[in-house]
């Protein structure tokens, strides 16, 4: 595991494309924090490094899937349990794959992956980033 520091949204941003650069055979990115941390800020520095408008990458909180030119933004908040067609889409899915709140299936998503989770307060964030295979 290792650890980043941002404190704007446009170093979040900056560090979600350098660890793209750093890990691009990892098509599935965890993303793990509080209400608030980053998670869809981080999303959107994936999505700039494959060259989609930062704009258009929206929550899929309620919609709980985003689909995107090689890039797909899944949300499991407002889900109990892993719903089995999310997880499905996920698995056949060719390109980036990206998971919020993935708590609730961790032991069903496919390896290789990054598990990134963000903790911080006001604009501070720390970003813990493990690579599990």
């Amino acid at each position: 595991m290792y650890v980043f520091h941002s404190k704007t949204p446009e170093e979040t941003k900056r560090l979600a494309r350098e660890l793209r650069e750093m890990h691009p055979n990892h098509d599935l990115i965890l993303l793990s924090g509080e209400l608030g941390s980053g998670k869809t800020t981080f999303t959107k520095g994936l999505a700039m490094h494959l060259g989609l408008e930062e704009r258009d990458i929206k929550s899929p909180t309620y919609t709980l899937m985003r689909e995107y030119d090689g890039l797909l933004h899944v949300d499991f908040y407002r889900l109990e349990e892993p719903d089995h067609l999310l997880m499905d889409q996920i698995k056949i899915f060719e390109g980036l794959v990206v998971i919020e709140w993935p708590e609730i299936a961790l032991n069903l998503l496919p390896k290789p992956h990054l598990h990134i989770t963000i903790k911080g307060e006001d604009s501070t964030r720390e970003l813990h980033v493990t690579e599990n295979s």
